[in-house]
């Protein structure tokens, strides 16, 4: 990971993903200080830290969980400061770099990018999930991780998507 990131430490390697690592952390965090403001200080820089490894520039893999998609969630409804104007651009167009097209439409790979997948934690649906949270002005959620914060103007999908 990146200087000054912040992955869980699974015994063999760190981790940032939504599902397993440091990004569901902060998404989580992200829901406590809504209710204890006062302890943001406290944990400025465990959120610096995830940020940061949301920020990743180089993930292989799409998915909601353990992936890019899950970056681009998390960086769109953070409070952490630090999502540099831009940001979510970019993970948009990495994102994308990564969809196929499939039966007149578009998917994405799953796990390990061995076949095509339609699930949440993995494939297309949660793709399509951070990308609707992103680009609609009625954000789509994570059961118990609502939408935060104002979403962004509504904005036609990219051309690369």
């Amino acid at each position: 990971m990146t200087a000054g990131a912040l992955g869980v430490d699974e015994g063999w390697r760190t981790v940032p993903f939504l599902g397993t690592g440091s990004v569901g952390v902060g998404a989580v965090l992200d829901d406590y200080l809504a209710h204890a403001p006062g302890s943001a200080a406290e944990f400025a820089g465990v959120r610096a830290g995830i940020v940061r490894a949301a920020r990743s520039r180089f993930d292989t893999q799409p998915g909601l969980f353990q992936g890019r998609a899950g970056f681009l969630w998390h960086l769109h409804r953070t409070s952490a400061p630090g999502v540099p104007d831009g940001e979510l651009d970019h993970q948009l167009t990495a994102l994308a770099r990564l969809r196929l097209a499939y039966g007149g439409g578009v998917a994405f790979p799953g796990q390990q990018m061995l076949r095509l997948s339609m699930d949440l934690a993995t494939g297309t649906a949660g793709c399509l999930l951070a990308l609707a949270s992103v680009l609609s002005t009625r954000p789509a959620a994570l059961p118990f991780l609502p939408p935060r914060g104002n979403p962004r103007d509504a904005a036609p999908l990219p051309a690369e998507l």
